[in-house]
C-alpha cells in the first residue's frame, strides 16, 4: 500500500512538471534594449549580436540582434536590424543608443528577417529550402536559389510550338509500275553417294 502511494505521488509530481511552462524567458518577450535569454527545458539561449541576417556569427558589436523569445511554449528567435528599429547599434546582445535607446523597454515594430534554409517559406521568400524545384504564379518552373528566391529556368509555353496557319499541299505520289516477278526455279542438289566401306 505504501508503494502505491509513493508511485502515485511521483506520478502527480511528474504530471505537474510536464504541465508547467517548458519555455521561459528573462526579458518578458521581445525587448531589444535588454539582453535576455530564453530557456526551453534545459537549453538556454542568450540574446546576441550577429554579423548579418544570413550569417549567424556572433559579434560583440554589430548592426543585428538575434533576439530569443518564447511563443506558444516553444523557443523562437528573430534577427533584428537595430538601426532600422531606431537604435545606433547592437552591443553584447542588446540594441543601444539612438532615439529608441532612450526608452529602455522599447519593443517597437519588429522586422523579421527571413532565415533562408530553415525549410519554411518566410515572408520575403519565394521558396525554401535551397536547390529545390519551385514554381511562380504564372506556372513557370525554377530552382530555389541561395536567397530563397525562385530563379526561373523554364518559362511556361517556351517549348510549345504554335501550329502553323498555312496549310501546304501534300506532294502527289508517283505512280509506280507493277512488275510481275517470275518465280524462281528450285534447284535440287543431289547428295553424293556414300562410298562403301571396305571391311578389314
Amino acid at each position: 500500500m505504501k508503494r502505491i502511494l509513493i508511485l502515485m505521488a511521483m506520478f502527480l509530481l511528474c504530471a505537474a512538471a510536464v504541465s508547467a511552462a517548458i519555455c521561459t524567458e528573462t526579458d518578458n518577450g521581445r525587448d531589444y534594449s535588454d539582453k535576455g535569454s530564453a530557456k526551453y527545458a534545459i537549453t538556454e539561449k542568450y540574446d546576441i549580436c550577429v554579423i548579418s541576417p544570413q550569417a549567424d556569427v556572433r559579434q560583440d558589436s554589430s548592426q543585428y540582434l538575434k533576439e530569443y523569445y518564447c511563443k506558444e511554449d516553444e523557443m523562437k528567435y528573430e534577427i533584428i536590424d537595430c538601426v532600422r528599429e531606431g537604435f545606433e547599434t547592437c552591443e553584447f546582445g542588446e540594441c543601444v543608443g539612438g532615439s529608441a535607446g532612450a526608452d529602455s523597454n522599447y519593443t517597437g515594430p519588429s522586422i523579421v528577417i527571413p532565415k533562408c534554409g530553415n525549410q519554411v517559406v518566410d515572408e520575403g521568400e519565394d521558396c525554401d529550402p535551397m536547390n529545390k524545384i519551385c514554381f511562380d504564379d504564372d506556372g513557370n518552373i525554377g530552382l530555389c536559389d541561395e536567397n530563397c528566391q525562385c530563379a526561373i529556368k523554364i518559362k511556361r509555353g517556351e517549348d510549345e510550338e504554335e501550329p502553323e496557319e498555312n496549310i501546304t499541299e501534300e506532294p502527289e505520289e508517283e505512280e509506280v509500275e507493277e512488275v510481275e516477278e517470275e518465280p524462281e526455279e528450285e534447284v535440287i542438289e543431289e547428295e553424293p553417294e556414300e562410298e562403301e566401306k571396305k571391311s578389314l
